[in-house]
Formats: structure tokens, sequence, C-alpha cells
């Protein structure tokens, strides 16, 4: 995954070092530059000193072809304008902030965003959502961004589903498929088997759509 981390306290520290250490392309952004001295010798990702909610500074972290966006800045209202940003502006599929205020991160658990605490267990319940959310992923965002490449891995409760209707004119099309590692250009007559991976072509305005139907 690509994954972009706003602030590198010692919560970005710990969550950017593990994610490079299971080989994930990890950006972690901060306006101090001091603060990545922390980071260790086994951090090998990208380090970029700017304001967190700064559309250049992120755009230079490479939001706009992340898979993830983690913000931990120091205050939750920091975190709300960086989380909204990532989202609402460039689309991240995975957005993840970090909320002391419950009742906030209730309201931005409902607009998509998912939020974790200190309270929560921190690193580990993010890498947990990571891990049951690896059911889909968005490969490449296309020319103007406006059709995504999502790689869908088949739940058991679509096996014996026909391709053909998980296609949607305009909105969505199964451009490929992987089963038993092999790659294959399924025909119409094709059924999905548990475990197989999809390659869709998907419209940005029917992303949360296509989800429900793959129920991931």
């Amino acid at each position: 995954m690509k994954v972009v981390i706003i602030g590198c306290g010692k919560f970005g520290v710990r969550v950017s070092e593990y994610l490079t250490r299971q080989n994930h392309d990890v950006t972690i952004v901060d306006n101090d530059k001091d603060t990545f001295l922390a980071l260790s010798q086994e951090f090998t990702g990208r380090t970029i000193c700017g304001v967190g909610y700064d559309k250049d500074v992120l755009k230079e972290a490479g939001v706009s072809t992340a898979d993830v966006v983690i913000s931990c800045a120091s205050s939750d209202s920091l975190n709300a304008v960086i989380a909204n940003i990532a989202k609402n502006v460039f689309h991240v599929p995975t957005v993840i902030a970090r909320m002391y205020d419950p009742i906030r991160a209730r309201m931005f658990e409902s607009m998509g965003i998912y939020t974790v605490s200190i309270t929560r267990l921190g690193v580990e319940n993010v890498m947990e959502y990571l891990e049951e959310n690896k059911g889909w992923r968005v490969l490449r965002k296309l020319g103007n961004e406006d059709v995504h490449l999502v790689k869908a891995q088949v739940p058991v409760s679509l096996e014996g589903t026909k391709l053909s209707d998980l296609h949607v004119e305009g909105k969505m099309n199964v451009v490929a498929m992987e089963r038993n590692g092999r790659s294959m250009l399924p025909g119409d007559d094709t059924y999905c088997e548990y475990h197989d991976m999809l390659y869709l072509a998907v419209s940005r305005d029917f992303l949360l759509q296509a989800r429900d139907m793959l129920q991931l």
C-alpha cells in the first residue's frame, strides 16, 4: 500500500515504522524537521517537512495516489481538517484520523473516516482495521481520476455470482481476474469463486456502491 502519515510524534513514528517493516510505501509529514530524528534506521520511507493541511504539501507527499492517509497530528481539530481534505478533496480510499473527543470521532466515522485513540490501542487498532479492509484496494486513479482501477477479493458470499451481474453500465466493469495464481480476461459467463481477485474499472462516484455490491 501507499500510505501518507501526517504527524511524526510517538504515534506517527510507531505506525510509520511498523508499515515500513511490512514493506509498504510510507511518506511521513511534519512541520518540524527535528521530529524526524525520532525515526529509527529501519524507517526507509520519505519524510517531508511542511504543514499537513497544505494541499501542495499533501500533493508532494503523494496523496493523489495514496491508498491510505493517517492523520495523527497533535490536535483533533487539525486531524479533522486533514482527514476531510484527504477524503473529500483527494478522494483517498481509506482515511484514518486520531481523535481524543469521542463525539467528534463518532461524527467522522459516520462520514466514512475511521478514527482511533490511545484508549483504542492506537497502532494495533490501525493495523487491525487495514487488515480487515485488505480485500479492496485502489491500484490507480486514471487520467483526471474519474475512473479508479480497483483490486478486490471475492468474498464467500459472492461465490457462484456471474461476472456479468457485477457490470454496471458506465459505472463498473470487471476487466481482468486472478484465480489460483493465474490471470485471465473473463467472459460474461464466468462465475466468481471464493478468493478470486477481480480487477475492476470503477467510476469515482460509484466507489461506495461498488463496495456494497461486492460486500466488502
